[in-house]
This record gives C-alpha cells, structure tokens and sequence, in this order.
C-alpha cells in the first residue's frame, strides 16, 4: 500500500491532536482487538502475531483530575494523566492492556488499572530489572513465553510461522527509523525535530506495515531534497541530544528550532531507544525476542554489569556531533532523576554543555522555556 507525502501530512496532523483516532478507526473496518501498553519492552510482536493491533498509552498534555483518588500528586504525569483518560472511558476501544515491571509507579498503576479502569484483559509482564547472565536471560524468555500463552488463552492459538512474519515487519520498521535518523544527523534540516518524533510516536499508534509504506516515502522524499554533501552545511541550527523519557511536547519542539537548535539524535522512549537493535531470527521466536530485548541498549529502569550505559551515550552524543545535550524529563520520574547525575558529570568531563528540563503534560511553560533554551543555545554559541 502506497503512502503519498500528503498522506503522512494529513496523518502526522490527525495523530498529533487524537492519537488514538487511528486504532479506533483500525478497529471499526478490521472488527480486531487493540491492545494498550505503555513501554518500549513490551513484545509487540507477539500481540501482532495475534492479528490483533498494539497501541502505546501515552497520556495526554493536561491537568490530572480523577487519578488523585488512586495516585499520589507525586507519581509522574505521565502515570496520572493517562489513569484519568481511562476512568474518563478514552480507551473504551481497547480489548487489553500490558504493563511491564519497569519504575514502581508503573508496577502500582497496574494493579489500579485492573481494579478501576481495566479492559476486559489484563496482562502483567514482569521482566528482571538486571539484564546479565544465564539466569536472568532463562527467566526472561519463560516470561515471554508465558505472555504468548496468556495472549493466545484470550485471543486465540498462534503459530511460529505468525510470529515470524511479524517480526519480518517489525524489523523492517527499525530499519527504516535507523535509516531515517541516519539520514538526519547528516542533514538534520530536511526534517524538522516535531515531525521527526511525531512519525517515531506514530509507529507505535498504527498498523506497523502501513508505518513502513510511510516511511519508505518520507526517506525517497528526503533523498530527493537532499544534495550529496556529508555533515549538515546548510543549516546553522545548534545539534543537540536529547535524553528522557518520552518526547511528546510538540510546542517545545517547534520553539526549539525557532529557538536555533534542532535534536539530531536521542536516548528517548518515543526515539531511537523504540527502535534500536532488530531481532535476529532463528528457529525460536520468542528466544529471538528475548535475545533482542537482553541485548538492547537499556534504559534507566534496567541495569546491566557488562555494559556502561553512560558510555554508550556518551559515544553516540559524540558520533552524532552534537554540541549540547538536553535531559527532558517527566517530574517525579525516579529513574531518570538517578540517571541524570552520572550522565551530566560525563558530559562535564568531556566539556559538552546540558541543561536539565523537568515537565508536568498540562502545565508547561513555553515562554519560560524558551527564556531557558535561548540562553542555553546562546552559551553553547559563545
């Protein structure tokens, strides 16, 4: 199925104001089942292998009501925001919900969820929090396996054969998102920072095959537009790192470039850290996914003995050239707050200025923002 750039316009624009409209539209003509989860280490392959459609919860950009009666003001934005949208009945088309074990709040806001807010399936996955050794790996796999069966005991059997065609797409996706971000940190001005993640966010709210016809045009439509020269000359725009959890402030996003400065890449949940690493196959499906999922660049939920995450971002801030780093940040975030010390005392030592920005969805401020940018981007200029 052909997507013309039109298309994507008219696509970014609905999901960037309803991002749901989509999936409620899916389910209406398919009569399939939507499935809602909220981290990146979901499976998403093994819902899709269901025929039935995953959608990521993302909140909304308001002020938290209804979730102070189950959750502390001191819980993330994120968690309270998106409890109020399903007290309220916004997610009334799901069929399903997953959580993963990831920061305690998401641990609670699960069992809150089944209790008051829930779909007619609930789904627990509680990976290791350490992600080395032949234990935690044996552990993880029988915990995908155990998914697969509680999936399959509400939806219906699938085979091994299902499941590999939906990794085949799923691959597919991460290759094209690898290939569009590549082709941004050489030229980050054929693509501003708002349309860039609001196609990743859209990879996770529609069908993942009608996201690669998208992305396959948006990268011929790039290529077309770009001239054979290797780092950006064109455009002066300060290139900046992003590091945070999810980035969905389209209006920081746009004062940002009219600010000077444009993300050329990241190490957020919405960004590259979606998308990073495909599943190599092999005859086992679901060891294939728990392979990549162990082997994944983690994020601050997870630890690893053999791998320094500060290294690994450390190397990428500097592959991609980029001259600043913002941390973006839901408040009350536990383990990106841990996060941010050891990563900001790195990119001290290595002399790359940063500037930490903590928001609450509904109560941000751009113009006190943009005060905060300008003056970072002006510091970073010199």
């Amino acid at each position: 199925m052909g997507i013309d750039s039109m298309e994507i316009d008219s696509m970014i624009e609905n999901i960037k104001y309803n991002p749901y409209s989509w999936a409620r539209s899916w389910k209406q003509k398919k009569g399939k089942g939507v499935i809602g989860y909220f981290c990146s280490y979901v499976p998403e392959e093994i819902i899709h292998a269901c025929d039935l459609l995953p959608v990521r919860i993302v909140g909304r950009n308001a002020v938290a009501t209804l979730s102070g009666a189950h959750l502390q003001n001191y819980c993330c934005s994120l968690a309270r925001t998106s409890l109020d949208m399903a007290l309220e009945g916004k997610f009334d088309f799901l069929d399903g919900t997953v959580f993963v074990h990831t920061c305690d709040t998401m641990q609670r806001l699960s069992d809150i969820w089944r209790l008051n807010a829930g779909s007619e399936e609930h789904f627990d996955i509680v990976l290791p929090a350490r992600l080395d050794g032949e234990n935690a790996f044996d552990y993880l796999r029988e915990e995908l396996s155990s998914f697969r069966a509680s999936i399959e005991r509400s939806f219906g059997k699938t085979t091994d054969e299902d499941l590999r065609r939906s990794i085949d797409i799923y691959n597919r996706n991460r290759e094209l998102l690898a290939e569009l971000y590549d082709m941004r940190i050489k030229r980050p001005e054929l693509l501003s920072s708002e349309k860039l993640y609001l196609i990743v966010t859209m990879s996770s709210l529609v069908e993942k095959s009608i996201h690669n016809s998208l992305l396959e045009t948006q990268i011929s439509d790039m290529k077309r537009s770009a001239s054979p020269v290797g780092l950006n000359t064109v455009d002066e725009k300060v290139r900046i790192f992003g590091i945070g959890s999810l980035m969905e402030e389209w209006g920081f996003l746009q004062m940002l470039e009219e600010a000077g400065a444009t993300f050329v890449d990241d190490d957020f949940c919405n960004g590259r850290r979606y998308f990073e690493q495909g599943i190599t196959e092999g005859d086992d499906p679901i060891m294939a996914i728990a392979k990549r999922i162990f082997e994944r660049p983690i994020c601050p939920c997870k630890y690893k003995v053999s791998r320094s995450r500060v290294q690994e971002i450390m190397k990428r801030v500097q592959d991609a050239g980029a001259q600043g780093v913002i941390f973006f940040q839901f408040k009350f975030c536990d383990p990106h707050a841990f996060d941010y010390v050891p990563l900001k005392e790195a990119l001290e030592r290595a002399s790359i200025p940063s500037i930490l920005i903590e928001i609450e969805q509904g109560s941000v401020s751009l113009e006190q923002l943009r005060t905060r940018i300008e003056a970072f981007i002006e510091t970073i200029r010199g």
